[in-house]
């Protein structure tokens, strides 16, 4: 667990925060075209199909449906 402000996070949430804002920030700049960015991008696009949780919350919200 990783502390911040107060404010306790697992490495995983801290990770996929930083991998989030990492990505809003390329997405917004002249970034996007450095070959570098594009295999970073890529790699994390690898790696959604293995978190679980967005299936989870998909389950949930069409029981509500």
């Amino acid at each position: 667990m990783i502390t911040l402000f107060g404010i306790k996070l697992s490495y995983e949430a801290a990770a996929f925060f930083g991998l989030f804002i990492a990505s809003e920030v390329i997405g917004a700049s002249k970034l996007k075209s450095n070959s570098i960015a594009q295999v970073f991008l890529k790699a994390v696009d690898l790696l959604r199909p293995i978190r679980s949780e967005d299936n989870k919350i998909n389950r949930i919200k069409d029981s509500f449906k």
